[in-house]
């Protein structure tokens, strides 16, 4: 019987170039993560909503992840991210630094969105764990 998991350390990792604005190496990663809307600025309908939502790419201080809901620029989430090899869920918050559509649609037929997270320090958030474990990635 074949596993569907990756292992964490096999994954790919994407360099930086010299015009990426990225200060982290990404790794590309397909993880599960929900994503909960804290405030979203002019969208007051979106506060309290919960996406569950598939990581694209992943490091110690943003994640992109692929969402059936656009959520604008400057939205506060908070994330609980399902590292495959890892057991238990790290929860971040973070801030929606850019959101574009992907071209494709969900099995329903909905427009999808790649979000870009940028993560934020918290006392109440595992933020140090997660710089840590992506570091030894």
């Amino acid at each position: 019987m074949t596993s569907n998991i990756i292992e964490f350390s096999k994954a790919k990792v994407r360099r930086l170039t010299s015009s990426d604005k990225r200060t982290d190496p990404r790794l590309d990663t397909d993880d599960r993560l929900f994503a909960q809307i804290v405030q979203a600025g002019n969208r007051a309908d979106l506060a309290g909503v919960i996406l569950s939502c598939v990581a694209v790419n992943m490091s110690a201080g943003g994640i992109q992840f692929r969402s059936n809901e656009s959520i604008p620029v400057g939205a506060e989430l908070d994330l609980w991210v399902d590292v495959s090899n890892r057991p238990g869920k790290f929860f971040l918050a973070g801030e929606v630094r850019w959101s574009r559509p992907t071209n494709e649609k969900d099995v329903n037929g909905l427009p999808l969105y790649f979000i870009g997270v940028q993560l934020k320090a918290g006392a109440a958030t595992d933020f140090t764990d997660w710089r840590t474990f992506q570091s030894s990635a």
